[in-house]
């Protein structure tokens, strides 16, 4: 990386509650004082903006670099607000933020002729995505396209409400090309918050790591699993033969899969329609179920 690069300016931190001394200590939190400070900070109106942006692009001047970043940080707070929902700290959501304004400031083009903010809000919500992906669970779960796909959407209200009160779901699902229970199952991933097990428990008192029950089963009970799971996948390996191998495929890459492939996959792959594929599934799904109930 360029040592002329908006990416190597120090991202504006207010480290310590002491660091503006006309402030007292104890009065503000470390976000109030940084958000007084940024209050200070004049916005860049249109014409100063394309006179900074053409001395970075032409000139690689970093004190122009470092007065647009100042001159928008405005616009990065407030989208870092937009996702205080998901309880990380605004500050590290504001300074990640930062880190994608940096990056859209060191590739902006000024001669396409629209506002920086207009093109690093992308970069900004990019950055704040791939932060809260990193941390939300300490269990760390796969993000795959599917699911940043699905967690960029939940900050559209309809999607939000779609996610957490199951209303809409499939309508919104169809926009990913999944099932409403797989976009269900994807959204709540973000939505739940890991719980210690240290938790005391709502009843019977003691902690949640008491009331789990032990990892091992009774020698009976692993017996009769194991018998059980040796004739289910007899009986789904016989329904599977019965299926052709259209059906079988879709099946296989919808159901038996580690991770599914999505519809409009599958679609762009057999050269159908999306609507095609779910009719094949469903019809592929009613023959395995009817060879399962005659048997």
């Amino acid at each position: 990386m360029s040592k002329n690069s908006p990416e190597n300016l120090p991202i504006p931190r207010l480290e310590k509650p002491n660091a503006l001394k006309s402030y007292h200590a104890g009065e503000l939190s470390p976000l109030d004082m940084w958000y007084r400070e940024l209050r200070q900070i004049p916005k860049l109106d249109r014409e100063e903006e394309a006179k900074l942006t053409k001395l970075w692009a032409e000139e690689k001047d970093l004190q122009a670099a470092q007065r647009l970043l100042l001159g928008n940080l405005h616009a990065v707070a407030a989208i870092a607000r937009e996702y205080r929902h998901f309880g990380l700290p605004e500050m590290d959501l504001i300074q990640e933020g930062t880190i994608g304004l940096m990056k859209a400031i060191h590739r902006f083009d000024p001669e396409r002729g629209f506002r920086l903010m207009t093109y690093a809000s992308w970069w900004v919500r990019a950055a704040i995505h791939d932060y809260i992906l990193k941390s939300w669970s300490i269990v760390k779960m796969g993000t795959n396209k599917m699911q940043r796909r699905v967690f960029a959407g939940l900050k559209k209200a309809k999607h939000a409400i779609a996610a957490i009160e199951g209303r809409l779901d499939e309508e919104v699902a169809n926009e990913y090309g999944i099932s409403g229970s797989e976009f269900q199952n994807i959204a709540h991933a973000f939505l739940q918050r890991d719980v210690s097990l240290d938790t005391e428990a709502e009843e019977g008192g003691g902690s949640m790591v008491m009331a789990l029950p032990s990892p091992d089963a009774h020698p009976e009970e692993q017996v009769i699993a194991e018998d059980w799971s040796s004739h289910q996948s007899g009986l789904l390996h016989d329904a599977m033969a019965n299926l052709s191998d259209r059906d079988r495929l879709i099946i296989t890459r919808r159901h038996l899969s580690e991770e599914p492939d999505t519809l409009k996959d599958l679609a762009e792959e057999l050269g159908i329609s999306i609507e095609r594929v779910r009719q094949l599934e469903a019809r592929a799904m009613k023959k395995l179920k009817a060879s399962f109930d005659v048997s």
